[in-house]
């Protein structure tokens, strides 16, 4: 069967509380998602994928992503910018702006299903769920520092 070409609309809710994330394409080796944030949260604890790169573009908005292993180097990126974090590169992010945060996810390579995370665990300053290992679906809100 010939493989089909698709278009998509990056389009959403913007959200004043809470977040999406909706799938919008997927192929056997990428996906393209659609977040949306609330000014002052974010989305996971410090983390890598070990199977996938991601690529966070940034629709609306302003995101603070905090990457490395130990979790001190801050990126920000506002509208128009991406991030680009290879497989195996630590990160979290949230929303620091004042409007929603927008950001296409692509996602490329064999685990499209999150399944092979590794993280690292919280220290304090935040403020969310705790994660396990293999799981690390905490939900936090951005506090300042997150380490």
């Amino acid at each position: 069967m010939e493989k089909q070409a698709k278009v998509v609309q990056l389009k959403t809710q913007l959200v004043k509380e809470g977040h999406t994330r909706y799938m919008l394409a997927e192929t056997d080796l990428m996906s393209l998602r659609i977040h949306c944030y609330a000014p002052g949260i974010g989305e996971n604890a410090l983390h890598a994928h070990t199977k996938e790169d991601h690529i966070f573009v940034v629709l609306d908005g302003t995101a603070q992503f905090t990457t490395g292993r130990d979790g001190k180097t801050v990126v920000t990126a506002s509208k128009n910018h991406a991030i680009v974090l290879p497989a195996g590169c630590y990160y979290q992010f949230c929303n620091s702006g004042t409007a929603p945060l927008v950001m296409a996810r692509i996602g490329a390579g064999s685990d499209k299903a999150d399944q092979n995370r590794i993280c690292r665990p919280a220290h304090g300053g935040t403020h969310g769920d705790d994660f396990s290992e293999q799981g690390c679906r905490a939900f936090y809100w951005c506090v300042g520092n997150f380490t």
